[in-house]
């Protein structure tokens, strides 16, 4: 594999681009490779830690979010390309214990709804993200049971983590080696990607990583990486910018790199296939141009078109990294930013659409403005707060009535405790979700985190718990938002008054 090359041999333009959107969202380091016409370049920005200040160079492996679908979409290509799995096979068939809310649908499921966003479950929950990393990938699929649907089965496209996973574990269960061994002997090896690894693995496998930040109140905070296997298919990988050049040469060149074909082609070419209809500018402005004439989800990819230039992508987030990835099949152009921050901005999305913009010619604009503007018309806009009103809310006049154990059957137990002259609270089963309540109306709460890491960024204000109380006493609580929004029932077991429920 040779090494990448100096992105200003590319074009002299795009270093002091990438160093004026990078600064100006504050992050810290970031990879950013390119390839056109089959040739890799890269830029190393910045540091790997905001403590350390070790620079960022094109060994060093970025965390890359939700652009992991593609990796579990590509490794199960890669079977259905020898003849071992098919993407129309059932789910049931290689993973009996799955199970949705509806058996009549569990039985039809197949890989394509699963890696398709097809399957009319909710982006709501611990089957999305925040699960305490300790539990395995596989209670995931005895969470989904508990999911209600959305919408009808392969009604419309939705976003979903977990169908993903879903075809990971599958994978590894076809070959019986486990999904992430299964990339790297059908992929990352034959590619020579010995920067890149995922879950669990990562800090075994990569010595050279970057760490993972929040910009919060104006500074920037470092914070733990976390490193699970539970979402590995739907998050979770760590790429190097020498190796997203490589990811996007197999991409780019139908499975064909140096000579070797590492997937069949069109069993590769299937993962960029629409599966299910999206509406640019309303659905998710990250994975589709939000001015385009068309979009879809594919398989692991979203598709839409660059002011007629046909665009597959993939973004990815995580509290602490962002990154982007973006196929030109027809300019055989590629763009991957990874970063290791988040908190001022969308850079990594910003930056990729203003490289793209610089070398298929496109008039010079604002990127930031202009993806800020469609946010906006989604009614996703970056900022705002709580509606005033005219007079302050009634308070609740006894928190005792709060006091108790509840539960969810999908995201687990809610615990609610005195503490001092008010109440705080736990969700047991997620990763640092400690917090205490702010009363804001009579039956109404404020959610402030005690971990950074989980409070709200972007200028979003604090989430909400809120109670539904029969005879004096609360029965059940809801906390709505994204990620959120199921009910939890108070739990048939005494109230308490000190400490969490063990």
């Amino acid at each position: 594999m040779h090494p990448p090359r100096d992105l200003d041999l590319l074009d002299p333009r795009l270093k002091p681009l990438c160093d004026a959107i990078l600064a100006q969202s504050r992050i810290v380091g970031a990879s950013v490779a390119v390839v056109a016409d089959d040739v890799a370049y890269h830029y190393a920005y910045g540091s790997k830690s905001v403590e350390t200040g070790e620079p960022v160079t094109a060994d060093t492996s970025f965390n890359i979010g939700s652009c992991s679908k593609a990796f579990a979409s590509a490794t199960f290509a890669a079977l259905v390309g020898e003849g071992l799995a098919a993407w129309d096979d059932t789910v049931s068939n290689w993973i009996p214990e799955f199970q949705l809310a509806d058996p009549a649908v569990s039985a039809m499921v197949t890989f394509r709804d699963c890696s398709g966003n097809r399957l009319g479950l909710p982006q709501l929950g611990y089957t999305e993200s925040g699960l305490d990393p300790a539990f395995p990938a596989e209670h995931i699929l005895e969470r989904m049971r508990h999911v209600p649907f959305a919408f009808p089965f392969r009604s419309r496209f939705g976003y979903v983590n977990s169908g993903h996973t879903v075809t990971a574990l599958a994978a590894g269960k076809i070959t019986g080696k486990g999904f992430l061994p299964t990339l790297k002997e059908r992929i990352l090896a034959p590619l020579g990607m010995t920067g890149t690894s995922g879950g669990a693995s990562t800090p075994i496998d990569l010595a050279d990583r970057a760490g993972w930040h929040l910009v919060r109140d104006g500074t920037v905070h470092l914070v733990d990486e976390v490193c699970t296997d539970q979402y590995l298919g739907a998050g979770g990988m760590s790429v190097s910018g020498r190796d997203a050049g490589q990811w996007m040469r197999l991409h780019l060149n139908r499975g064909l790199v140096d000579g070797r074909q590492v997937i069949a082609a069109d069993a590769l070419a299937e993962t960029h296939h629409p599966q299910a209809v999206a509406t640019p500018g309303k659905d998710l402005v990250s994975l589709f141009y939000p001015y385009a004439s068309m979009a879809a989800y594919c398989l692991g990819w979203a598709r839409s078109d660059l002011e007629g230039h046909p665009l597959i992508c993939h973004a990815g987030g995580d509290v602490g990294i962002m990154a982007n990835t973006m196929l030109f099949p027809r300019s055989g152009l590629g763009i991957s930013v990874y970063t290791n921050t988040t908190g001022v901005g969308g850079a990594a999305v910003t930056l990729t659409y203003a490289i793209a913009g610089t070398l298929l010619g496109l008039a010079p604009r604002d990127w930031d403005s202009h993806l800020m503007k469609a946010l906006a018309g989604a009614g996703m806009g970056i900022g705002g707060g709580h509606a005033p009103v005219a007079e302050p809310p009634a308070l609740p006049s006894d928190l005792s009535v709060f006091i108790g154990s509840y539960a969810n059957l999908t995201d687990g137990p809610l615990d609610i405790w005195a503490e001092g002259e008010g109440l705080a609270g736990s969700l047991r089963h997620g990763y640092r979700a400690d917090f205490t309540l702010a009363p804001i109306g009579p039956e109404a709460f404020e959610i402030h985190f005690n971990a950074i890491e989980s409070r709200p960024g972007f200028g979003m204000p604090p989430p909400q718990l809120i109670f539904t109380l029969e005879q004096g006493r609360a029965v059940s609580a809801e906390h709505p938002g994204f990620f959120s929004g199921r009910p939890f029932a108070r739990k048939d077991t005494p109230p308490f008054a000190e400490g969490p429920a063990a």
